[in-house]
């Protein structure tokens, strides 16, 4: 079984279309004048591309070098100056960035990739490089898609925790948290959209399956 970066390294892989949650969110994003952004576990660039079009600052960081590799790659030979990208190879939940340093961070199909410990320390990251009235937004595998994806051979390693299950990367070990498990990783945030819809997913031939859409935006220090 293929890991993350291996899948997504694959050239059938690189021209997925971006998330169209997340792109219809991007003027209101501009409007609120978020301009330095994450994309946490950036991939190839799946969204990173689309958000340097739309004008922001974006860095990119992924545990993976290969696909780093592939991005940079792209970057390089990209004719506009204006698509300079930084990307750090980093695991999520120890993030190379200072407090505070983003208006913007993104996840999209990333944080499910561990056991529940990782999962809450990947949330506290997030929380921590994002500013002050900055947005949040993850998308992300939640319970009830577990529950479609599961196997005879399947293992539940704790509440919420599955292995081996019928996914490209089924053999990893995933973290599939309710709706009201995510909420409880970001207090002080106020949530602007938390559902959970049927939506096709792109690297399992576009079978439409629930996922869990949280987006929310930071307290202001008092």
């Amino acid at each position: 079984m293929s890991g993350w970066g291996e899948l997504f390294a694959d050239p059938g892989m690189r021209g997925l279309r971006p998330n169209p949650e997340l792109m219809g969110l991007i003027p209101g994003w501009r409007a609120a004048g978020c301009r330095r952004v994450l994309d946490a576990g950036c991939g190839v660039g799946r969204h990173l591309w689309p958000m340097l079009a739309a004008g922001f600052q974006v860095a990119g960081a992924d545990c993976d070098a290969r696909v780093l590799k592939l991005l940079q790659a792209r970057l390089a030979h990209a004719a506009a100056p204006a698509v300079a990208a930084p990307l750090v190879q980093a695991d999520l939940n120890r993030l190379p960035f200072a407090s505070g340093a983003f208006d913007l961070v993104v996840s999209v199909n990333v944080i499910n990739h561990g056991d529940a410990a990782t999962f809450r320390d990947y949330c506290r990251e997030l929380a921590r490089v994002l500013k002050s009235g900055g947005h949040l937004f993850i998308y992300v595998s939640p319970w009830e898609f577990a529950e479609k994806v599961r196997l005879p051979q399947t293992r539940e390693l704790e509440p919420g925790t599955l292995v081996d299950i019928a996914t490209p990367d089924g053999a990893m070990v995933h973290h599939f948290p309710t709706l009201a498990e995510l909420r409880e990783q970001f207090p002080g945030f106020t949530v602007l959209r938390q559902e959970i819809v049927r939506a096709p997913i792109p690297f399992m031939h576009n079978v439409e399956l629930p996922q869990l859409i949280f987006w929310a935006a930071k307290g202001r220090e008092q």
